[in-house]
């Protein structure tokens, strides 16, 4: 699922979403959200990246590891709609999600970078990217036919 996919039918539903990791694709999800008008809270543990988002988006940004107890809490994930995994790290992803279903987020979005970890996040009800250099590696061969 692109994340455009994901906020098209939401365009005139502000919500509340929760990035983890400031990759590219979650940069760019970033971008389209708060152009769409959505409240996002970004958590990233570089703080060059977080800096750097912040200088870019009017967003609010956590720099923290998502394995401290209280980040979650700070960001207000009780209020979330959406909690959306973005690193490239499937351990720091998977947490997020196990936090977000704690916290009872309905929306649990994570890319999911090595498919061999793809049956830790569909046991969590997780809707999730497999692969995402594959999927854009895809759509680019396609242009060839």
């Amino acid at each position: 699922m692109h994340s455009a996919e994901f906020l098209d039918p939401l365009k005139n539903n502000v919500m509340y979403l929760i990035v983890i990791g400031a990759e590219v694709e979650g940069r760019r999800f970033i971008e389209m959200a708060v152009e769409q008008g959505h409240e996002i809270t970004l958590i990233e543990s570089s703080e060059e990246k977080a800096r750097q988002i912040l200088k870019e988006n009017d967003i609010r940004v956590l720099h923290g590891d998502i394995a401290d107890n209280d980040i979650f809490k700070e960001a207000e994930a009780a209020r979330a709609d959406a909690v959306v995994a973005s690193s490239y790290d499937d351990s720091k992803n998977l947490m997020a999600m196990v936090l977000a279903q704690e916290y009872d987020v309905q929306a649990r979005i994570s890319l999911i970078n090595q498919k061999s970890h793809s049956k830790m996040f569909e046991k969590l009800g997780v809707k999730a990217l497999s692969d995402p250099a594959g999927v854009v590696a895809s759509r680019l061969l396609e242009f060839l036919r």
